[in-house]
């Protein structure tokens, strides 16, 4: 999921028809979800006083290698989008008649938190992957509200960290995913939402 988010639809489908036979995986897979990625409640890790790097390190989710080399920030990033695009891809599962045990209003309760926090580099990155993944079922369950909490993200997005290129190129691609949603009123969403059964 991490490298191909359309591959979070099938797991997200998977994982949604489990859970309505089984409502205890639920919890289980919102637990682990968490542990290896914060921005899934969305929180910030903020280093507490009496806190290691290495503990705080790991607390934000970074791995370690063997010999006790961190991750890259690219992939850490990747990553922690690609459970974002899973968390994202299990919102907006519809089922057969069934109901999702985790619908949609988590949706919208992630999106409006993460708008609500000052963003981080890492920030534009997780709320276009969201979009990307979920955002046609979201403007589909909130055809008036989203519009606007979506106006909302551009000056939220001005105040998002631009330290190197990477952070000025995360702030862009949301800026032009935004800006071409206020000029064609659709979502662009990632491939493989729409499975056809043959």
């Amino acid at each position: 999921v991490s490298v191909t988010h359309p591959a979070a639809y099938p797991l997200a489908a998977t994982a949604v028809l489990i859970m309505q036979k089984h409502p205890q995986l639920l919890d289980m897979l919102m637990v682990r979800l968490v542990k290896k990625c914060p921005y899934v409640i969305p929180e910030y890790i903020r280093r507490q006083p009496d806190q290691s790097v290495a503990d705080f390190v790991r607390a934000s989710g970074y791995k370690e290698n063997d010999d006790g080399e961190r991750e890259s920030e690219g992939i850490y990033m990747e990553r922690m989008a690609g459970m974002v695009a899973l968390f994202a891809a299990i919102v907006q599962t519809a089922s057969n008649g069934s109901s999702n045990p985790f619908p949609i209003r988590h949706g919208w309760t992630w999106l409006a938190r993460m708008l609500n926090q000052a963003p981080r580099t890492i920030s534009p990155l997780l709320v276009q992957t969201f979009l990307s993944v979920a955002g046609t079922a979201m403007a589909a369950a909130y055809p008036r509200q989203l519009p606007k909490m979506l106006d909302l993200a551009l000056p939220w997005l001005n105040a998002a960290p631009a330290k190197n290129a990477a952070a000025v190129a995360l702030r862009s691609n949301l800026t032009s995913y935004l800006e071409e949603y206020r000029r064609t009123g659709k979502l662009k969403e990632c491939a493989g939402r729409n499975i056809k059964a043959s």
